[in-house]
């Protein structure tokens, strides 16, 4: 199978979606040729088989210049690739609808967040599947949706226990809104004022910024601001932090967040307020805003052999049920299937 892929960015220092590298390199195993269309390209280094062009967004072209050369790539690399899978961007998958249904090319899609609005709702009736995590992660109803589980490098996120700091929990994603970091810093402030609190991640928007500038408040009513840190990671500083922290707080309203996985994989405990957590995470590990704090405390302060004996279990449980070559192999046998079967 030849692959085309569209992806919002192919950039192995983005420290969001710095991951998609070894999605496509993953791809690049079970494929014969892999075409990666990137809304903005940087640093990468990718096998033989596998060529990127980007959409100019890391130029700074507009738009509508990024739509027309997308267009004028789908149409001029047609006899390169034999499917589509889109990652995360459903509006991609209608405005190449025009190319994907002249050609009679086969489009799928990986979906895993809540919302998507009109574009994913369209996006349904043009995909042949939708792929996504958990039955949470696609918030629309659809014959078409196919859970798969996440695909995590587990070769790449590993424990290493000699440098596990047993004051250090970490924070990890955009500093926004719908991380409900508020109830983080909440959680954070119940733990012995010997813990350290890592933030990775920065804000984006100017509403990013407001709610930066909330939460600061909210430190310093807290009585915690000298022991929160704030700083932009790359993917191999977030490996090095989850290796390095005892737990993980997390409380995204979104689809299941992978960083969770990552975090597991890495033998860091995780404690999380995250709705679609449930669908990949013991029960012991979940929270509700509420409660939160009081599992950070439990988990905080385990003692290191039981610490040490659930760090194993959510180790296996990330490489057994999201690991990136099961998933991958998994897409691409069932984007191959239905292929054959149109």
């Amino acid at each position: 199978m030849r692959l085309l892929i569209i992806t919002q960015s192919v950039d192995a220092k983005d420290p969001i979606l710095g991951f998609f590298l070894r999605w496509i390199r993953a791809f690049a195993v079970e494929c014969d040729h892999v075409t990666v269309l990137g809304q903005r390209t940087g640093e990468f280094d990718l096998p033989s088989n596998v060529t990127v062009h980007s959409l100019g967004k890391e130029k700074g072209f507009r738009r509508s210049r990024q739509i027309f050369r997308c267009l004028r790539l789908l149409w001029s690399l047609r006899k390169q690739y034999d499917a589509v899978f889109v990652h995360m961007t459903p509006v991609w998958v209608v405005l190449g609808a025009p190319v994907f249904l002249l050609l009679r090319t086969p489009v799928f899609l990986w979906y895993e967040a809540r919302g998507g609005g009109l574009a994913l709702a369209i996006a349904l009736h043009i995909v042949r599947r939708v792929f996504s995590a958990t039955s949470y992660g696609l918030p629309r109803a659809s014959r078409k949706h196919t859970v798969v589980g996440h695909g995590v490098d587990t070769l790449f996120f590993q424990p290493d226990p000699s440098r596990r700091d047993p004051h250090l929990v970490c924070a990890i994603g955009r500093i926004t809104r719908v991380k409900h970091l508020d109830q983080i810093l909440r959680a954070f402030a119940a733990l012995p004022d010997d813990a350290q609190l890592m933030l990775a991640g920065a804000p984006i928007t100017q509403q990013d910024t407001l709610e930066w500038e909330r939460l600061q408040a909210l430190m310093v009513e807290l009585n915690i601001g000298s022991r929160v840190s704030i700083q932009k990671h790359t993917q191999e500083e977030i490996r090095d932090l989850l290796q390095r922290s005892s737990l993980l707080l997390h409380a995204g309203s979104g689809g299941l967040d992978k960083v969770l996985l990552e975090a597991m994989a890495s033998g860091c405990l995780v404690a999380t307020s995250s709705h679609a957590a449930s669908f990949a995470l013991p029960e012991g590990c979940l929270a509700t805003a509420q409660t939160l704090p009081a599992r950070a405390q439990e988990f905080f302060l385990l003692e290191n052999d039981a610490r040490e004996k659930l760090a194993h279990s959510l180790r296996e449980r990330a490489e057994h049920k999201h690991g990136l070559s099961r998933l991958i192999t998994q897409l691409c046998q069932t984007m191959r299937n239905t292929s054959a079967s149109s």
